[in-house]
Order: structure tokens, then sequence, then C-alpha cells
């Protein structure tokens, strides 16, 4: 007769050996999982991942050839796709992003595609649902979210990645010939002087839950990052990367993931090998950072005796973080603290 509960367990073994193959594949769950997926109607992990990231810019101020991490131009905002969305190939100029994405259909659309405007391109969003975007506008002088314009040439596409939403068949209208055109109201050179239209209350609807509750007190942004971010320090970082961002929204803490496990696991399954078990340990055997030059995959560490500390960085001021604080992994700042500092796995 077979032990009472030997079911459950080998299900339970089942169930653990599944998430393991997950995430040595880098890939995510389902979108209908609501833990994985922390902004309500995001296609996939990367694209709720670049749209928490660019809303967290909310506020931040609108600066010509800006990429952050604390002043953002409109094609220096979109870029987040590149390092918190893990497109690497993205180029960095509105005009060529255009041509690089996919062309999607208007009624085709989804959360964290671009919206693209004038011919030749002038500016570029990213698509936030609803019919809002989010943009680092100059008519506005900073970073924000409103309802995406109708006027003018607009064109939308989707950025590739693995797993990329399929966009259903659609062969884009022929654009006309470049014409001398009305400037549109983001490009640097009639800020000034175009009119802004002034945007209709949005539907409660469509605004999104919050990831999670606010901290009890503000932390401060850590300064000194890189100003204009460069990639990942290995195809191995990069795929730390990927494994650590696929548990956003998973449980953290005694209960969940703790900060040294999410490295040992990413970078394991990333093919970086079987780290230490010790924070310390790990910590030990990379090399240290200096701020100006992190990238995308480096180690932060807060190494306070009460609180000590391990993240994946992301590029732009953003880490990975399996947070006892908010009792999930989230994506969140790099704050400042007296012991931050930042580190290497080679």
């Amino acid at each position: 007769m077979r032990p009472v509960g030997s079911f459950g367990l080998r299900r339970r073994a089942a169930a653990v050996l599944l998430v393991c193959a997950a995430l040595a594949a880098g890939t995510t769950f389902a979108r209908g999982d609501a833990a994985r997926v922390p902004l309500a109607g995001a296609p996939d992990q990367a694209a709720a991942d670049v749209l928490h990231v660019a809303r967290n810019q909310l506020g931040d101020t609108y600066a010509w050839g800006g990429n952050g991490p604390d002043a953002w131009d409109c094609s220096g905002l979109t870029s987040l796709w590149r390092t918190v969305g893990g497109a690497t190939g993205m180029p960095r100029v509105s005009r060529d992003q255009q041509e690089w994405t996919v062309p999607v259909a208007p009624w085709d659309v989804k959360r964290g595609d671009l919206v693209f405007f004038g011919h030749p391109v002038t500016h570029v969003g990213i698509v936030s649902g609803g019919g809002y975007m989010i943009d680092a506008g100059a008519s506005r002088a900073q970073v924000v979210e409103r309802l995406i314009w109708k006027t003018g040439v607009i064109r939308y596409g989707r950025v590739p990645r693995p797993g990329m939403p399929k966009v259903a068949p659609w062969t884009p209208p022929p654009l006309p010939s470049p014409v001398p055109q009305a400037p549109v109201a983001d490009s640097p050179e009639s800020a000034a002087a175009a009119p802004r239209a002034v945007p209709a209350p949005r539907p409660a609807a469509t605004t999104p839950a919050p990831v999670a509750a606010p901290p009890a007190a503000p932390l401060t942004p850590l300064a000194g990052l890189p100003g204009v971010q460069k990639g990942a320090s290995s195809a191995v970082a990069l795929k730390a990367v990927t494994n650590a961002r696929s548990v956003v929204g998973r449980p953290a803490g005694p209960k969940g993931w703790t900060d040294v496990a999410l490295v040992r696991t990413a970078w394991k399954h990333a093919g970086g090998g079987v780290l230490p078990t010790d924070r310390a340990a790990i910590v030990k055997r990379a090399t240290p950072v200096p701020l100006a030059a992190a990238r995308v995959g480096d180690l932060v560490v807060y190494d306070r005796p009460d609180i000590p500390h391990l993240a994946v960085y992301l590029g732009h001021g953003y880490m990975v973080s399996a947070s006892e604080r908010y009792g999930k992994v989230i994506v969140r700042r790099v704050y400042d603290a007296p012991s931050v500092r930042l580190v290497r796995l080679g």
C-alpha cells in the first residue's frame, strides 16, 4: 500500500522542478498569474518591468540626450527596454527605434509597445494602456503619463525580445513623402511655441494597481551611478538578470525568496556555476566596481550588520531585490546607504 501523503509529496516535488526549469529557460509564468505580472494588463514580464520602472520616473526632468537615472529625453526613456526589458539590440535614437521595432496595427497595440510621432520621427513614448503613454516631453519639461495625441503621422512598434507577443498580419499604409510639417509638441526646437492639449480626466478603470504599499520612510536614490548606462558585463550576467526578473512578484522573506537565494539561483541557471551559500563569501568571490562603472548584472551590496542585503543591478539606477520590506521580489531604485557598494562576478 502506498504511504499516506506520498502523492501530495510527488506533486510538490514536480512543482519545484517546474519552477527550476522555468528559471533555467529564462522564461516567465503565464500571463494570468497575477503574482508574476506586477502591472495589470502587461502582455509579458518584460513589458511589466519596463512600465513599472518608467512609471517610477514620472516627474523626472526632461533633458536633451538624457539617459537617466534622473533626467531623460524621449528615446532615452524608451531605451529602458534595453536595460530593463532585455532588448539588447535596441538603437538609441527614436527614428532608428521605429525602423527596428515590428510595426503594429493601431487595433493590435499592447502595453509596452512604442508609439512614434511625425514623419520623419520626432518623438516616441511607451504605451501604458487605455489610450495613454509614458514619455519624456520637452513641452512638459519632465516625464509624464498622458493621452496619446491623434494629430499628425502616428505609428506603433513592438519591441523585439524573447517571447515577444505575436503581431497580427498587417501591412502598414505607405508613409507620405517627408514634407515640412507643423512642429511636434515635443521636438526640442518647438517646445516653447507648440500648443499643448489638455487631456481629459483619466478613467479610474484604466489606472493600474500599485505594485506594493509605499515604504514607511522614503529612501534616497543612490548618486554616482552612470548617466549613460552600458550593457551587461557578460552573457552570463545578462542571463542572470533575466532569471532574476522572472521571479518579480514572488514572495520574499523567510517563506519565500531571500536575497542570497535569488542571486545564487539566477547565476546557477545562467551557467555561472554554484555560488557559496554565505552572503559574505559571494561578495568575497566578486570584484569591486566603482559606481560610475556599474554594468547590468552587477551585484548591489549593503553591508550594514542589521540589514545586510544583495540585489541584482538592472541599469539606470534600478535593481531586482528580494525585499523583506515589501514582502516580495520587486524592481526598485538602488537606494543610498552608508554601506552600499557594487561588485561584479567574473
